[in-house]
């Protein structure tokens, strides 16, 4: 999987259970009259089942599609009392998963995925140079050097497993939070040969945020995706999520831009997976039957 391929990849997040999720894509890849690759889910350590779902993830594969597991050390913050802020969980902190807390759960995934027969992309503790997990290097008394220290254990029990079938993603946002020395993106990388892809996340989150603002598809990424491209120049890279608010500015004309932009200016990027959720705001591509058309227009241009 690091050799180019031959097209652009599109994928999709959609709030779907995993079951469920193969047979909403195909109408998507109706609608869109283009070929869906990548389903994005999402697995928290703390919620739900101790082993992963391996039949939905087989169906996932069986009705053509490439599952990505996003996968989070954290209980849901739906889950969590109120006014406990969803970073705020201690037991999920990088030393804890170093001392050995979750062993056995890192174990059972990597022993049960061997099960699989297709491959997956694996993306464990994303957006890491944030502040809004309980991974991430800034909270909790995470250190980001022990982050990629993190993601070398954590790797080191799969390759004991002889789980080799996996594409491992590492994915820092786009903008470090807080944006201070000792808290850039590079200090997260766990070396060279511990990642298959490289990733970025990034929204537009218009106006719907008291701190935020209408920003371009370029704004967000340019030097993220600079930073990355030097870091790690033999690697596929990927937008594993992205997503455009349509308050502040035309959501339809913003979609087109960065289609535009991923042709012109991004030619590392080989696939790229919208956050189709109605969420914080309305990420979704059919938010308007103009950013619909606009994201079917852009997504035909850009893999043509």
């Amino acid at each position: 999987m690091e050799n180019k391929l031959i097209e652009p990849w599109v994928g999709l997040y959609l709030p779907d259970d995993i079951n469920l999720a193969p047979q909403r894509a195909c109408r998507y890849v109706q609608i869109l009259e283009k070929r869906i690759q990548i389903l994005s889910f999402y697995v928290a350590w703390g919620s739900g089942r101790k082993s992963p779902d391996l039949s939905g993830i087989q169906g996932v594969l069986n009705s053509g599609f490439i599952p990505m597991i996003t996968w989070e050390p954290w209980h849901w913050p739906q889950e969590l009392p109120e006014g406990v802020r969803q970073e705020d969980q201690p037991e999920f902190s990088l030393s804890m998963i170093l001392n050995g807390k979750y062993d056995d759960y890192l174990w059972n995934w990597a022993l049960d995925l061997k099960e699989i027969s297709g491959p997956i992309f694996f993306r464990p503790m994303h957006e890491m140079n944030g502040n809004w997990y309980p991974w991430c290097g800034r909270v909790n008394g995470n250190k980001p050097e022990e982050y990629a220290e993190t993601w070398r254990y954590i790797r080191s029990i799969f390759n004991e497993a002889q789980n080799d079938q996996l594409m491992w993603v590492w994915s820092p946002y786009a903008h470090s939070v807080p944006d201070e020395s000792g808290n850039e993106i590079w200090r997260y990388y766990p070396r060279l040969k511990e990642v298959d892809w490289v990733a970025l996340d990034g929204y537009n989150w218009g106006n719907t945020q008291t701190w935020s603002n209408w920003l371009g598809f370029k704004e967000i990424f340019e030097e993220a995706y600079e930073e990355l491209a030097s870091l790690a120049p033999e690697k596929p890279m990927m937008i594993a999520e992205v997503g455009c608010a349509e308050e502040g500015g035309n959501k339809g004309d913003w979609i087109e831009e960065a289609f535009q932009i991923l042709k012109e200016s991004f030619p590392k990027i080989e696939a790229l997976v919208w956050f189709n959720i109605k969420k914080e705001c309305d990420w979704r591509i059919e938010s308007s039957l103009q950013s619909f058309r606009a994201f079917r227009k852009g997504l035909t241009d850009w893999v043509s």
